[in-house]
């Protein structure tokens, strides 16, 4: 029952993320509508949020495990990892959501041989699983 709140920020933190891939997937905005502003913010707000939620109780998760094997660290260390984690998740994360969308549906993006690697994508740590190839990096 003491992991229930870990678990569950575990959850909805993937949940967030795949909403924000999938959004990045389906959509590319055009313009300055209000429409494509409010798709944009959408899909930011989710990923920042996923991303935080799921670092967050990652990090809760894995220093409650060092401490049942007897390694105990002062508050400060997993809250200044968790910290740096997520601003390096969010920063990463940020980008190849950026790259994502300006070809969302282009056969150029290497999906194709596992359809859900596109919702891994949101899971901080397997942003490495989807590579978007743009025409600068083919050569």
């Amino acid at each position: 029952m003491e992991f229930v709140y870990a678990l569950s920020g575990l959850f909805a933190g993937l949940f967030l993320g795949a909403v924000a891939v999938v959004t990045a997937l389906t959509y590319t905005p055009y313009g300055a509508s209000l429409f494509d502003t409010a798709i944009t913010a959408l899909t930011g707000v989710t990923l920042q949020l996923g991303n935080l939620l799921f670092i967050s109780a990652l990090t809760a998760l894995a220093f409650e495990a060092l401490a049942m094997l007897g390694v105990r660290y002062p508050v400060v260390v997993p809250a200044a990892f968790a910290y740096v984690l997520t601003h390096v998740t969010v920063y990463y994360s940020c980008i190849r959501i950026t790259d994502l969308q300006s070809e969302p549906l282009d056969p150029d993006v290497i999906i194709k041989h596992n359809p859900f690697r596109a919702l891994v994508l949101g899971v901080p740590g397997s942003l490495l699983l989807i590579r978007v190839r743009s025409p600068a990096r083919r050569n």
